[in-house]
């Protein structure tokens, strides 16, 4: 089943139209990072651990733990396929290995 993917699930009405779909990636991401991939694109609070951008017509919101918020979709078929697109836009920003350094959340005292 297509719904599956990214865990996506309708939410709720948006107030713009259409609905909001909440997913995941399997990733959390680098916030450094991804700040500078949306540098031009849109807002990013890197400290807060959450970045704010529009493509192909819908809001985008995606959080430092993977976490993601499409705004403005149609159905959750939609809302999947522009996660496809975002998923390729923001690749380099996915924490990979021991770059987990830069999420607070796996922050370790030893």
């Amino acid at each position: 089943m297509p719904e599956e993917k990214y865990n996506a699930r309708s939410v709720r009405p948006c107030k713009g139209g259409g609905i909001l779909v909440e997913g995941t990636f399997d990733k959390p991401f680098s916030m450094e990072i991804l700040c500078r991939i949306l540098r031009d694109t849109g807002k990013c609070a890197e400290k807060l651990g959450v970045a704010r951008f529009f493509h192909g017509g819908c809001g985008i919101t995606l959080y430092r733990n993977g976490r993601v918020d499409v705004h403005r979709v149609q159905s959750t078929e939609e809302a999947i396929a522009i996660l496809d697109e975002v998923k390729a836009i923001v690749r380099e920003a996915f924490v990979q290995g021991d770059q987990s350094k830069s999420s607070p959340a796996s922050w370790r005292a030893e």
